[in-house]
């Protein structure tokens, strides 16, 4: 019997940076035979800081005999799976995996993300079932700080593996000299840094912002700070159409998050388009835009913001260039699936 890699992914709903990639790999490869899936819906798992229900543990027992059905029935040699940053979540995974572990398959952990390392190192319960459960495990991350990381902290070898959008189109950047057109597409919230992003720039001449999104708090501060502006305006939430129509008006691409960040889609998403970012140094978005743009110290003010600005638009032509480079090169979706079957190729029978 030749051997096969089981994925064990999530799907949207919800759509964010994981689902969304798990739903292109699931849909590259699931006519491929050398692949079998096992689709789960964690959206009823409890998080650390809610109270018990017995509702949500209920369902989460559902996910895991539904593994143990799909496990058993397709007797992989192989297992990819996704584990949980949280404390209730790995001991999910943990009884969910149990199988795998015990029958000692190989393992493939994607780790989305840099939540984990901080439960790690916080938790001593996340810690055991952490390392009990990757012990015959192979790890895959989003860039070379996060595969750093996994060696300094967990003393394990990693694989990177950049994310990646579900088109390889490109657009290229023509920049308005007189003006400057600045564009956030993400939650709106002081942890993102959007009230930093429009206070920095509100009244200032030559340059215009349009934020799109969804309000997680701060929400009056923000109404009445760009009801005051005409240069900043809100679009609401931004769907694909909206999102493309921003990305091709714009000249930068903003994202000043104070929040522990992977390796967004939301940037990958402006590099095709040609927009040089502005970011923070948060999980991988340091590597993520070098050369293609200006990453902020964690403690920036209002100022470093407008030096960030001026330091692009100085530098407009090659940063723009930079970032359809690094896109065709790192993020697109030919390069992804490529490096993902070599990663899965390596454990299954052609």
């Amino acid at each position: 019997m030749k051997n096969k890699v089981l994925l064990s992914i999530e799907l949207p709903p919800p759509m964010h940076g994981m689902t969304y990639v798990n739903q292109i790999i699931y849909q590259n490869l699931k006519d491929d035979d050398r692949y079998l899936f096992h689709l789960i819906n964690r959206k009823d798992s409890l998080s650390d800081n809610e109270k018990f229900k017995f509702s949500k543990v209920f369902k989460n027992f559902i996910l895991v005999f539904d593994f143990w059905k799909s496990f058993f029935k397709t007797r992989p040699s192989v297992v990819y799976l996704l584990l949980s940053g949280t404390k209730f979540g790995i001991i999910r995974d943990f009884l969910m995996y149990l199988p795998v572990v015990l029958m000692r398959k190989k393992m493939i952990s994607h780790l989305h993300g840099f939540t984990h390392y901080k439960t790690y190192k916080n938790s001593l319960l996340y810690r055991v079932f952490f390392n009990i459960m990757t012990q015959n495990s192979k790890f895959i991350v989003l860039c070379d700080r996060q595969k750093e990381t996994t060696k300094k902290l967990m003393n394990k070898e990693s694989y990177v593996l950049n994310n990646c959008l579900n088109s390889d189109e490109i657009f290229t950047k023509n920049l308005n000299e007189d003006s400057l057109k600045l564009c956030y597409i993400s939650n709106i919230s002081y942890g993102k840094g959007t009230l930093d992003l429009v206070k920095a720039v509100k009244n200032k001449k030559n340059i215009s912002l349009v934020v799109a999104g969804s309000f997680l708090d701060n929400k009056e501060e923000f109404l009445s700070i760009i009801q005051e502006n005409q240069n900043i305006k809100f679009v609401g939430f931004a769907d694909e159409d909206k999102k493309h129509e921003l990305l091709k008006n714009s000249d930068i691409f903003c994202l000043p998050s104070k929040l522990e960040e992977g390796s967004p889609i939301s940037i990958i998403e402006a590099l095709r388009y040609g927009l040089p970012i502005l970011a923070t140094n948060k999980g991988c978005i340091a590597q993520m835009i070098q050369g293609a743009g200006y990453v902020l110290d964690d403690n920036y003010s209002e100022d470093d913001i407008i030096k960030g600005i001026e330091y692009i638009r100085k530098d407009y032509v090659i940063l723009s260039q930079n970032a359809i480079t690094y896109y065709e090169k790192y993020y697109s979706k030919k390069v992804f699936i490529e490096n993902l079957n070599k990663l899965l190729g390596e454990n299954v029978d052609v």
